[in-house]
């Protein structure tokens, strides 16, 4: 099992950050569905955080389909079928991120559109960046 990564310099609430990892880990197929998640006291000894925020990022997971709860056998996450729009989310908050390192860059939103046309038709070719003025 892999685990999430947390930053406890950053602040966002630990409990946000362990439902983005798990989030990122299944969009990334690196938990596969059906596969149980730590037990909450695994995860939260091992993280060093406390168990009733593990609980809470587990709650609210389940409120949001990616996870579903056996009594008595734990936490599993979902079918991947049932959420590939989790996968679309990464993609997304991925964009922005770039989007926003262009705008930051003084980079053209037609120049930004250029180049990610350019990554999806050429394999990721480089294309000249025009500055915004």
């Amino acid at each position: 099992m892999i685990y999430p990564e947390i930053n406890y310099q950053s602040g966002v609430p630990l409990y946000q950050q362990l439902k983005r990892s798990f989030h990122r880990l299944a969009a990334l197929g690196l938990i596969k569905p059906h596969e149980q998640l730590p037990p909450v006291r695994q995860l939260a000894a091992e993280l060093g955080i406390n168990p009733n925020t593990v609980q809470k990022a587990y709650r609210e997971m389940e409120q949001d389909k990616l996870i579903y709860a056996i009594p008595g056998k734990g936490n599993f996450l979902s079918d991947i079928d049932d959420n590939k729009q989790l996968e679309k989310e990464e993609i997304r908050r991925n964009f922005r991120a770039a989007v926003h390192v262009a705008w930051l860059a003084g980079i053209s939103s037609e120049a930004l559109h250029r180049l990610l046309d350019s990554c999806i038709g050429e394999g990721h070719d480089e294309i000249e960046i025009e500055r915004r003025d």
